[in-house]
């Protein structure tokens, strides 16, 4: 008799002082609209450790409480690869709240993702980052970056009334996010073909790429000393990126992502050609 007492416990759960079966909870599905975050996870330099919690907190109780259901753009209900995930959630979710404060790569990349699908999307940033080339003319909301209570409690107001004019605004028909304010596009005839999933994701991947090309190397300075060798340039360009550290996931880039944006760089700026697998070769010399 305790053993079915001690199950009958298992198969409930008290929640609001009431007894709700698991089965029955697992039924009920949360149809509000998905807000996805776009935002530095771990801790920055030149940022308070926990700092991105604290923003992450503030920003989810805004969408929360202007009817959304939030969650980070990483993540997933489903075991995927987490890149899948990211290029999934970024094209679905019906809006997305980007924090491009600090300027984070992978941040830019996936506000760079959204553009290109054309998709609703809010910008913010903390007053001492400074605004991007290519997203200055998009409207940013900002906030203190101490995050001081009075300042921030008027950054809610100003996101929630922000979250929900764009989300209306993104309902209406044939209504274009961004494209439409770089330029006017005539499409004559619309072909269709049908393409694998993976196929899609990365034609989408390398259009991006190249669209972003000049914003990736935007904030580069150029290297003015000489160098005797190719290995020599990229060790200096690799070191200024990574802050003088070996580890370049300190400064939020993988090798394979510093490796791009170096060969763009030489590409650029140096009119030299290199391809990214002798980049990485070249960065596992380094940091060995």
């Amino acid at each position: 008799m305790n053993s079915g007492n001690k199950n009958d416990a298992k198969d409930s759960k008290s929640k609001e002082g009431y007894n709700v079966d698991i089965e029955q909870e697992e039924d009920v599905h949360d149809d509000r609209p998905v807000c996805g975050l776009i935002m530095p996870i771990a801790d920055t330099e030149g940022y308070p450790i926990g700092h991105w919690k604290e923003v992450k907190k503030i920003i989810t109780t805004v969408a929360e409480e202007a009817g959304f259901r939030t969650r980070l753009v990483s993540e997933s209900d489903d075991v995927r690869v987490i890149q899948k995930t990211i290029v999934q959630n970024v094209f679905d979710d019906d809006i997305v709240i980007c924090d491009v404060s600090s300027k984070n790569p992978n941040v830019m990349f996936e506000l760079g993702l959204r553009f290109a699908f054309d998709k609703a999307a809010v910008i913010i940033k903390d007053n001492e980052t400074g605004y991007s080339f290519d997203t200055g003319p998009v409207e940013h909301i900002n906030y203190r970056k101490d995050l001081r209570f009075s300042s921030i409690e008027q950054f809610k107001k100003d996101l929630y009334l922000k979250l929900r004019a764009t989300f209306k605004k993104s309902k209406e028909d044939n209504h274009s996010m961004y494209l439409q304010d770089f330029g006017k596009f005539v499409v004559k005839e619309l072909n269709e073909k049908t393409v694998s999933e993976n196929q899609y994701i990365f034609e989408k991947l390398d259009e991006l790429q190249k669209e972003m090309k000049n914003f990736s190397t935007a904030n580069h300075k150029p290297v003015k000393k000489e160098f005797s060798t190719t290995k020599e340039l990229v060790k200096e360009i690799f070191y200024e990126h990574t802050n003088g550290e070996n580890d370049c996931s300190k400064s939020g880039y993988s090798k394979s992502r510093l490796a791009m944006l170096i060969s763009m760089i030489l590409e650029e700026h140096h009119n030299i050609l290199l391809s990214d697998r002798t980049i990485i070769r070249y960065i596992e010399e380094f940091i060995s």
